[in-house]
């Protein structure tokens, strides 16, 4: 999870980008792709967030590049 500032912090996790507003007094507002999913405990969505980083190990996923499939078929018969 990152910390932007204001109380924004953001979090990607299995490809969804997750955005937390703290609001003060240990609430927070969720957002999944800039959609409004709720309200929570800021000190709950921060633990859980970070033990399921730590999990799945967020840090080695990478963004897959779409190639074209190019056949090896040989086309001179």
């Amino acid at each position: 999870m990152i910390r932007l500032g204001d109380g924004v912090y953001m979090c990607h996790l299995n490809g969804h980008q997750l955005k937390i507003m703290y609001k003060g007094n240990d609430i927070c507002e969720l957002y999944l792709e800039n959609e409004f999913q709720g309200k929570a405990s800021f000190q709950y969505v921060k633990k859980k967030l970070s033990e399921l980083e730590k999990k799945w190990g967020t840090h080695k996923v990478k963004n897959y590049h779409f190639k074209e499939l190019l056949s090896n078929f040989d086309q001179s018969i």
